[in-house]
């Protein structure tokens, strides 16, 4: 709806050339947003297309004969990771030539000191400066000389990523191949105070300490069952952060959409149980041995606002629910030095 109201009303300012430059869409989109968001779906009645054809992954899959390069930042609130991951697999699994460049930083070219420089702590100051990546428009020319005018040398395809603490590393593809998947059962995280979530309960989880350095790379999910008390839905945000209150990263669900994907249902029944399929928008995180996470989850968290048609209290059986993160192990050796930034001296990362 916003960014409908910011780029649709372009080009409109009261005078009689409106009629021309108002598009249909833009009145649409006053409809079909406020739709999706009671109802919980696509918005698909009596032969609806405003949304589906919207949503072009599904062609470009099927029919785009180029490559793609994708730049993310892990901080951003506008377009979040979940953008990217796992756009760039599906994307790969495809046999589209895909390469992404991944780092700590918010609504920002990955050039932009005045932006980088000013992010808060648990996202992206601890990666600060070597959040630049004051060669990202040379490797865009290379790039393109490349696959639009057959010059230069084939880029090396696969993910650029950035760690929440600074490092640069290179992956073949996001989740790295060797990833281990490590499922714990919530009801083994010690979860706080009651299995009840209102508008005013949180409740709080831990898991640690690890016993070696360890990256959280991926996308960890958090697989919830939830009992609704009534027909009103059901809507929860997870916070990760460290044991020192660091924040790590999010997941948020309307359980409506329980089984992931776009396709919810327009209610939950009241007293049935559903299997939450919740997923953390893709993070980087470098843990330290004996460091812990502890994950809150509340009804909302941050800018979400649930839709008045999951805002219903609910309860938690965490024998039933599982955590799963996906780790990997990096060193020094795995990372490599950005250019045009100072390592190795005193305050400065050496890798």
């Amino acid at each position: 709806i916003m960014h409908n109201g910011v780029y649709g009303s372009f080009g409109i300012d009261g005078d009689a050339e409106d009629a021309h430059t108002l598009c249909e869409g833009y009145l649409e989109g006053y409809v079909n947003g406020p739709a999706a968001y009671f109802s919980g779906g696509m918005v698909t009645y009596a032969g609806n297309d405003y949304w589906t054809e919207r949503s072009f992954l599904d062609r470009v899959v099927e029919n785009y004969n180029g490559s793609v390069y994708i730049i993310q930042g892990m901080q951003d609130w506008n377009v979040d990771p979940h953008m990217s991951f796992p756009t760039h697999q599906i994307v790969e699994e495809a046999g589209i030539e895909i390469k992404t460049l991944a780092g700590q930083w918010a609504h920002d070219y990955p050039d932009r000191k005045s932006g980088h420089s000013g992010l808060p702590s648990g996202e992206g100051a601890e990666a600060y400066p070597y959040t630049l990546r004051w060669d990202w428009a040379d490797e865009m020319l290379y790039w393109f000389d490349w696959y639009l005018r057959g010059e230069g040398r084939a880029p090396t395809l696969g993910v650029e990523m950035q760690d929440n603490q600074g490092g640069w590393r290179f992956e073949t593809t996001y989740p790295a191949p060797d990833t281990e998947y490590r499922e714990i059962s919530a009801a083994d995280m010690n979860p706080s105070g009651a299995s009840m979530i209102t508008t005013t309960e949180s409740i709080t989880l831990t898991y640690g300490p690890f016993e070696s350095d360890v990256f959280i790379a991926g996308m960890p999910s958090f697989h919830i069952a939830v009992t609704p008390h009534s027909s009103n839905g059901a809507h929860g945000y997870l916070e990760m952060t460290d044991g020192d209150g660091l924040r790590l990263g999010h997941a948020v669900m309307d359980f409506r959409f329980h089984e992931g994907g776009r396709d919810g249902q327009e209610a939950l029944l009241g007293f049935q149980t559903v299997l939450g399929k919740m997923e953390f928008m893709a993070m980087d995180i470098h843990l330290e041995a004996g460091q812990s996470i502890v994950i809150t989850m509340s009804q909302t968290g941050r800018d979400y606002v649930p839709s008045p048609a999951a805002v219903g209290g609910y309860t938690i059986n965490w024998a039933e629910s599982t955590l799963t993160l996906p780790l990997v192990n990096r060193t020094c050796a795995d990372l490599f030095q950005a250019p045009m930034l100072e390592y190795g001296g005193d305050g400065q990362r050496v890798c």
